[in-house]
């Protein structure tokens, strides 16, 4: 008699870092090529066209910026083994909290003054959000995953009512919408044709990956959120609050994501429209692959953000010559996280044949 065991390796496979992600998604790309083909008749030679015009299109560094940001976000929880699966939830926060200053304070009067009040006010909305599930998390042992999940649907929720009930707009023509937001709290579009990325969103991720930097590699802080991650028991031996690092790796996560959710409305979008969870191209969960993709080195989420961002470009051309619905972008997200996940477990673990009596 045989059977098959799986025993995790000494040391995993060499080069893993590099391959890994690389293989996945050139696999996973191929993979949706053979199920479009099989269900929709899509030839395999237009969708790698397509896919191909995603990676040199300029409208995809809207997403690469905004996926760095939110990836960098997550690599910050996620090396501390706490999940956050809840940035949607706190990117409507934030858009929220932005929204608030730009269409009822006098602060739009101060552009300057302005701008930098929706982002921080974003940054504590966003933050408070990945607060409450730390909270639950580290003090009553509610598994994180599930509760920021919830939490999402729960933002969504509160954002509807309003932009359906007290802040619906004068002027949206018979749209459920708010009204837009002043122009002076619009962020500058870069002066380059057909680009949608302003200055401020540059600076902002250019901020962020900084600060993840310092943070994770020059801090005390940082260091114990990667021991965490790897050894909790350890942290506690030495005496480390290890709830309150749970705490504080989800505010700090939460309060990036708050921030993109002001950079998305001042950004681009300019107003915020029924119901929110269909105008925001759900970038807090694509993020999540960015993330592993990554394999949580912060040197890594700009590429894997830009290849993420290349695969929804791609997604939205075939979109556009009516080659598949909205989901076609989910299916790249899909195949890609699923080959990822099958040759990360087999880069960590073996399978061997042992013989039984």
């Amino acid at each position: 008699m045989f059977k098959l065991v799986v025993v995790k390796r000494v040391k995993p496979l060499p080069l893993g870092g590099v391959l890994i992600p690389t293989i996945s998604i050139i696999m996973g790309i191929l993979l949706a090529a053979v199920i479009l083909y099989a269900l929709a008749g899509t030839s395999p030679l237009l969708l790698f066209i397509y896919v191909g015009e995603g990676f040199v299109s300029i409208q995809t560094l809207r997403d690469f910026v905004l996926l760095t940001m939110l990836g960098t976000a997550l690599v910050i929880a996620f090396s501390g083994a706490v999940w956050n699966i809840g940035e949607e939830g706190q990117i409507t926060m934030g858009m929220m909290a932005a929204a608030y200053i730009a269409l009822f304070t006098a602060l739009s009067e101060s552009p300057p003054t302005a701008k930098l009040t929706m982002i921080l006010l974003a940054l504590v909305f966003g933050g408070i959000w990945g607060l409450v599930a730390g909270v639950l998390k580290a003090y009553l042992t509610i598994d994180e995953v599930a509760a920021t999940l919830i939490m999402n649907y729960i933002a969504y929720y509160a954002l509807n009512y309003l932009v359906r009930g007290p802040w619906k707009g004068k002027y949206t023509y018979g749209y459920i919408r708010t009204d837009l937001i002043p122009e002076s709290t619009h962020f500058i579009t870069l002066p380059i044709k057909g680009i949608t990325i302003t200055y401020e969103e540059i600076v902002l991720m250019i901020l962020v990956l900084a600060f993840a930097f310092f943070l994770l590699s020059k801090t005390a802080l940082g260091v114990r959120i990667r021991v965490l991650g790897s050894n909790p028991d350890a942290l506690r031996a030495a005496g480390v609050n290890v709830e309150a690092l749970i705490v504080i790796a989800l505010t700090i996560s939460g309060a990036i994501a708050g921030m993109v959710g002001a950079a998305q409305l001042a950004g681009y979008l300019h107003r915020i429209s029924y119901p929110i969870e269909t105008h925001t191209a759900n970038l807090g969960y694509t993020a999540i692959l960015v993330a592993w993709l990554s394999m949580l080195d912060l040197r890594a989420v700009p590429i894997a953000a830009y290849i993420i961002g290349a695969l929804n470009q791609a997604g939205r051309l075939l979109q556009a010559a009516r080659l598949g619905g909205a989901a076609i972008t989910y299916l790249f997200i899909g195949t890609t996280l699923l080959t990822f996940t099958i040759f990360r477990v087999f880069s960590e673990y073996s399978i061997k044949i042992v013989r039984t009596r």
